[in-house]
This record gives C-alpha cells, sequence and structure tokens, in this order.
C-alpha cells in the first residue's frame, strides 16, 4: 500500500476518535517515531569506521586542527 493511501486512511481513523484517544494515539505516534530514531542512532553508533571518525573528529576539536567554514565554502 502506498505511503499517501495509508496516511490518508489515517487521517479518516483520527478524525473519529475522542480526545482522550487521539491523546494515546499521538503518545504511541511519539514513541515510534523516538524508536526509530534510536534505532538510527544505535545503527550508526554499531559501526566501527563511523565510531573511530567521530572519535578523530573530538580529538581534532581539542586539539585545534579545524577549518574555518568560510575557507571550506570556497572549496566547495
Amino acid at each position: 500500500m502506498r505511503k499517501a493511501s495509508l496516511q490518508q486512511q489515517a487521517v479518516e481513523l483520527i478524525e473519529q476518535l475522542s480526545t482522550e484517544k487521539l491523546k494515546t494515539v499521538i503518545d504511541y505516534l511519539s514513541y515510534l517515531q523516538d524508536k526509530e530514531a534510536w534505532e538510527a542512532t544505535h545503527e550508526l553508533a554499531s559501526n566501527p569506521e563511523i565510531v573511530k571518525s567521530l572519535e578523530r573528529s573530538e580529538t581534532d576539536v581539542q586539539t585545534g586542527r579545524l577549518k574555518r567554514w568560510t575557507d571550506v565554502r570556497r572549496d566547495v
């Protein structure tokens, strides 16, 4: 089923809900959104190459090995 069709079906169902049930739906949707974000974060944190890159970046910041944004922008 296409996303647009699912969204339309969700809207139609939501419009029929009481205020209390709507609050429950919003809580559940927020939970699903947070869960998806955490899963993406966990996936990135589980990648050894990305973890090493982040550690190098933190070291670069601490040691002052940075480039100014205006210098980077000129190179693009």
